[in-house]
């Protein structure tokens, strides 16, 4: 008969135990979810200042993050700050993409305003020489443009560090975006 009364205790006692940590449990699990929600109301608190800038640092993380072997563009056109780009005289952009892909040396224009027509004129440079130029059209999308796309022998350029330089024409407005390419 004792027995049977030690052995009740100590179940008691494990039970008791599991009750306990099951508790700690959820207490911390709530506690989380608590302060996780309060640190999503005071990021929601912050004034606008602090969002543009935290938006334009995640931003650069991309574009850092994006950039492989320094072969993409360097330089970044900063976007308009209000007034829509469209309305602008002049148009702006940014090289997304200059990369070698087998032959090829491929880059790729992203042109902040939206246009239904104009030419993109390539040129790339190093240390003011031409070394190769070619003009493409401009592709609408939804609410920006591209160029249709430069697909360049690599075998007409020489290896090293090159100046991307393109001209933007569309109507009566126009505009320069550069980069810089290792080939």
């Amino acid at each position: 008969m004792a027995r049977r009364r030690r052995n009740k205790k100590w179940i008691g006692i494990l039970v008791f135990l599991i009750l306990t940590i099951i508790a700690v449990v959820m207490v911390v699990l709530v506690k989380d979810n608590l302060f996780g929600d309060k640190l999503e109301k005071d990021n929601t608190s912050l004034d606008e200042g602090t969002k543009t800038k935290r938006t334009e640092n995640e931003q650069d993380e991309q574009t850092a993050n994006s950039v492989a072997d320094n072969k993409e563009v360097e330089e970044k056109v900063p976007q308009y700050d209000g007034e829509s780009p469209n309305k602008s005289d002049n148009l702006t952009g940014l090289v997304t993409y200059a990369d070698v892909s087998g032959e090829d040396l491929i880059v790729r224009v992203n042109i902040d305003q939206f246009l239904q027509e104009g030419t993109c004129d390539l040129r790339i440079v190093r240390n003011g020489v031409d070394l190769y130029s070619e003009s493409v059209d401009i592709q609408e999308s939804v609410t920006t443009s591209t160029c249709d796309g430069f697909k360049i022998p690599v075998s007409e350029l020489p290896k090293g560090e090159l100046q991307i330089e393109i001209s933007l024409l569309s109507g009566d407005r126009n505009g320069k975006i550069s980069g810089r390419v290792k080939i």
